[in-house]
């Protein structure tokens, strides 16, 4: 028995089968998983989509159409977040791989690019580069030709595939609600004379706020060509992913998704010795999704083990004989309870001291999970308002009130020691 039910039979069977330990905690804490699931508002696992990924060979025969760029990209790419050596690089595009997901704030990383473009001649031409703006609302349309300069300069290159607006919403940049920044019209005048000039041939905007499917749409409204969005199973319904997903592919907008590994990737407690790969379901679940072209995620720019995992995933389809269903759902229902889904769903409204929470729980993301300390500590150090005060130290009303059970309060006690 657990919480006053009995555990399902069959369950325990699929968590010995993946070699997942059943503790009486993961059990509980994927109550409100399980009756949220069954009011049909947090998942399907169920596969709608195969094309691309069921032939065998390596990742240079998996492409996908970037919607109307006409782009051909892997279906994975490489995240940038963390590049900093240049072996992985070349092995990544040697394994396939043809679509780099960079920034003008990810430390360092343009500039790595440039060094493998001259280390290793050709390579610039086999990749698609997808960088960034991170304008304000205020921001002028010769500051941002300015940082795309500065970012070609970097790259060695005299052009990217795509220029995208980074991390609209979730408190970012101030003022920001997701939309005013997309509102500026030094933006598009910007984008006009970065294309006429031949340095970037299409635009993008992305998030991974709570509130994305809404931001994202509005930019799908503005013109853009692609979108970079935060989709993973364990907030794809809550969050309105479908919806945006079915307008993308209404206007023919690209899809790319990020942070497809919920909570950085971070492994629920009994799942450590699972004989089955997560990280591989994640990715093969993304890809059920015929909307989307790609999925990036940090580590492939750094870690061969997790290139060959990824090229290894799109050998077969989701739900293999059901195997990486039962093992998403089980993964779901455990991860749950640790995971912020950035939606502000009550938690703020009730803090008396006015706390970013969303914000906070998302560096610390970055900080614990990603290894991004420095970055994190600046994005921390950053913030227009909203640091956890004295306050948090005896107060739990963040945790009363999120209604995934998710412990923000210890979460805030701890971000200074972390971040601060």
């Amino acid at each position: 028995m657990a919480d006053g039910k009995r555990v399902n039979r069959r369950k325990l069977l699929l968590l010995t089968l993946a070699g997942v330990g059943t503790s009486t905690a993961a059990i509980i804490g994927g109550n409100e998983w399980r009756e949220r699931k069954k009011r049909k508002d947090a998942v399907s696992f169920v596969a709608t989509d195969t094309a691309g990924i069921v032939n065998a060979g390596d990742l240079v025969s998996r492409r996908r159409r970037l919607g109307k760029t006409n782009l051909d990209v892997s279906v994975v790419g490489i995240g940038a977040g963390g590049l900093e050596a240049l072996e992985p690089i070349k092995r990544a595009v040697d394994k396939g791989m043809n679509y780099v997901d960079t920034s003008t704030c990810y430390a360092g990383s343009e500039d790595t690019l440039g060094r493998a473009f001259v280390t290793y001649p050709g390579l610039r031409q086999k990749l698609v580069i997808a960088t960034k703006w991170d304008p304000v609302g205020s921001t002028t349309k010769d500051e941002m030709l300015a940082s795309l300069d500065q970012s070609l300069r970097r790259m060695r290159t005299d052009h990217v595939e795509i220029m995208q607006i980074h991390w609209l919403g979730g408190g970012h940049k101030s003022p920001d609600n997701g939309f005013n920044r997309l509102d500026n019209e030094e933006l598009y005048r910007a984008m006009e004379d970065a294309k006429k000039a031949g340095k970037v041939r299409f635009f993008g905007a992305t998030s991974h706020d709570g509130n994305r499917s809404k931001i994202l749409q509005h930019a799908i409204d503005k013109g853009f060509d692609m979108i970079l969005v935060k989709m993973n199973v364990l907030d794809n319904e809550t969050a309105g992913i479908p919806a945006l997903l079915a307008k993308a592919k209404e206007r023919d907008v690209g899809v790319v998704v990020m942070k497809s590994q919920p909570g950085g990737g971070r492994i629920p407690h009994g799942f450590e010795g699972s004989k089955y790969s997560i990280f591989q379901a994640n990715l093969r679940w993304v890809l059920s999704h015929p909307e989307v072209a790609c999925v990036v995620h940090s580590s492939i720019g750094t870690d061969a083990s997790a290139q060959d995992l990824a090229t290894s995933a799109v050998q077969a389809p989701l739900s293999v004989n059901d195997r990486d269903a039962e093992l998403l759902e089980q993964y779901a229902e455990a991860l749950s309870p640790e995971y912020c889904r950035e939606c502000a769903g009550g938690c703020v409204d009730a803090c008396p001291a006015g706390v970013a929470i969303p914000q906070v729980m998302h560096l610390t993301m970055y900080e614990r999970d990603y290894g991004w300390r420095r970055y994190a500590r600046e994005l921390y150090r950053e913030m227009p308002a909203g640091q956890p005060t004295d306050a948090c130290l005896s107060c739990n009303k963040c945790t009363a009130a999120c209604p995934w059970g998710v412990d923000a309060a210890s979460a805030m006690r701890e971000a200074p020691k972390r971040l601060g």
